[in-house]
């Protein structure tokens, strides 16, 4: 992985390694400013505003710091390398930004978590990374509805049995919120839960089939 520094500086993952365990200012400014924007560019969780968004990056970017300032990841022959839980040291077979999101990821889960509305661990945990579709999927044979209506299949298909439900209640079957409510029995708390529910998935979905349009290059 290499670092984009400025406009035309970068520095490879090793290099800022070494930058940050010598305490070199620039690299810890570098750094930063590279891991932030990376994290903006790649982290697509929903539900959580700017703020939340900030708070889970400054978590996971402490705990990749730590990481390096604690030499558990570390120069070993001139390769990136990173302490086991054994104690033993092995070359690292993934980039700093790919800790970075991983931890980022676990902040996620643990505010999800934290709100207590059931609804945002069961979106989570069937969530798909639809950066991982590929253009296989689609036969480009299909003329564009043909191609929008497979994407809108897959998007549909990808969200969780929880927002299938809500959404084919209310929108398809044309079922009121109060109506929802009865059939669904304790599932949802309150009605006002199960319409942030149905936002919630309904913004997801929308989410989700703008990034498909835009990875197969078809007009929204």
């Amino acid at each position: 992985m290499e670092w984009r520094i400025g406009k035309k500086k970068e520095m490879s993952d090793l290099e800022v390694i070494l930058g940050l365990q010598n305490r070199d200012r620039k690299t810890e400014e570098w750094f930063y400013r590279s891991a932030k924007r990376y994290f903006e560019e790649h982290f697509n969780e929903v539900f959580f505003d700017k703020d939340k968004r900030q708070e889970i990056f400054q978590s996971a970017f402490l705990k990749l710091w730590t990481e390096i300032d604690n030499r558990r990841i570390r120069i070993g022959k001139n390769q990136v390398c990173r302490q086991q839980q054994s104690g033993e040291v092995l070359p690292m077979k993934c980039s700093l930004t790919t800790f970075l999101m991983a931890f980022a990821r676990t902040e996620y889960r643990e505010l999800v978590r934290n709100t207590k509305e059931e609804y945002y661990d069961e979106l989570y945990e069937c969530d798909v990374d639809w950066s991982e579709l590929t253009v296989s999927s689609i036969d480009r044979d299909e003329d564009d509805e043909e191609q929008k209506n497979r994407v809108v299949d897959e998007c549909i298909g990808g969200l969780s049995p929880h927002c299938v439900e809500i959404l084919t209640q209310f929108y398809f079957k044309g079922l009121s919120l109060d109506e929802i409510m009865t059939q669904r029995g304790e599932k949802n708390a309150s009605k006002n839960g199960l319409k942030t529910a149905k936002n919630k998935c309904m913004n997801t979905l929308k989410e989700r089939i703008t990034i498909g349009f835009k990875k197969y290059n078809l007009i929204i």
